[in-house]
């Protein structure tokens, strides 16, 4: 069995062929709080596959402390498209063109009930809210940095989403709110992972989410919390709370009937002073193992053991420049836009 640091340090531990990694970037809730980033998962394989499942705000913060290379995210995948699982979209798409990708972004998310609900459409209003970005860093960096695959999946079904590599993704549909958000389950060298994304307690769950060895499902905060430190009232709390997310409770149920070896609560604040109710409700229907994660928590997966542990990250890192190699300099850098001549006259320094 292998041993692990205490800690987790970055770039210090290559995994094993047949283990997995996964890393919080964000366990919070929509208000964003320096504690804790919306919501985003990092999954890292043996086979050198990494996945972004959600990208919310802040999330990214952390990815990059973790001193990855943009150019080797594999794929992007969304639940759903409210802002705390998918508001750091251009900052991947951005932040990861300057910071070196050398292939097309691959985007993944599901369908709507109408085509304005979907992926494809969230990706081409951003790009194009962006596009004073976008056109102002050609002639600079790589153009296929720039480019984005989307694939957009029907959200109604149980459907395989990503198969490659060895590496099987599939979808499931999650009931919050409204059409559209979806669950996910990845399986890889006889480890399974599946991620809840945001929903209430569902048959779609207890259906596809058992045999985990990692479940990670949302906890959210308890109603009579919400009232008495968001000031909400108790239709509001109620509504929030156990209607469009997971009670802790009524969660407890759910991951008894899936029986994972590892069960990790998020998308509520992990406070000291809340945690211990929010544990004793859980605890009422689930007795088995249970993790709250917060952010840059990390969980190595094994056959044999799942080692739970913190991140020690730095504040101030630079892009990872694995790959800024004479290839990287050679791509297509695009045409450069032409400044107005008025604006180069003042320029104090001419450069040419």
């Amino acid at each position: 069995m292998r041993e692990y640091r205490d800690h987790y340090f970055p770039n210090t531990e290559a995994l094993a062929p047949d283990e997995m990694r996964i890393i919080a970037l964000g366990t919070g809730r929509p208000y964003l709080r320096k504690a804790q980033a919306n919501t985003g998962w990092l999954v890292e394989l043996g086979n050198g596959d990494r996945f972004l499942l959600d990208f919310g705000f802040g999330t990214q913060l952390n990815f990059v402390s973790l001193e990855i290379p943009y150019n080797a995210i594999t794929a992007v995948i969304a639940t759903h498209l409210h802002t705390d699982h998918v508001g750091d979209f251009m900052q991947i798409r951005q932040g990861g063109w300057s910071g070196g990708r050398m292939h097309p972004l691959q985007v993944y998310g599901p369908s709507g009930k109408i085509p304005e609900h979907g992926m494809k459409h969230f990706v081409q209003h951003q790009v194009a809210a962006f596009r004073w970005d976008a056109d102002t860093r050609h002639g600079l960096l790589p153009l296929v940095g720039s480019e984005i695959d989307v694939h957009e999946f029907d959200y109604s079904k149980v459907c395989v989403i990503y198969d490659k590599n060895g590496v099987k993704i599939t979808s499931f549909p999650a009931v919050h709110i409204y059409d559209g958000p979806v669950s996910l389950r990845l399986e890889w060298h006889g480890l399974t992972l599946v991620y809840s994304g945001d929903t209430t307690p569902s048959y779609f769950m207890a259906e596809n989410g058992k045999g985990a060895d990692i479940l990670i499902h949302e906890t959210f905060d308890r109603w009579q919390v919400m009232m008495e430190r968001a000031g909400y009232d108790e239709r509001t709390a109620r509504g929030v709370c156990t209607v469009a997310h997971s009670d802790p409770e009524e969660a407890g149920k759910v991951l008894a009937l899936c029986n994972p070896r590892l069960a990790v609560g998020y998308h509520f604040y992990n406070d000291d002073d809340t945690l211990p109710g929010h544990l004793a409700a859980v605890r009422k229907n689930y007795d088995g193992p249970l993790v709250f994660a917060r952010d840059l928590m990390v969980f190595n997966v094994t056959k044999e053991q799942v080692k739970t542990r913190m991140a020690v990250t730095a504040a101030a890192t630079w892009p990872n420049k694995e790959f800024h190699d004479e290839g990287f300099k050679k791509l297509p850098r695009g045409e450069k836009l032409k400044m107005s001549q008025w604006l180069l006259d003042k320029v104090m320094f001419p450069k040419g």
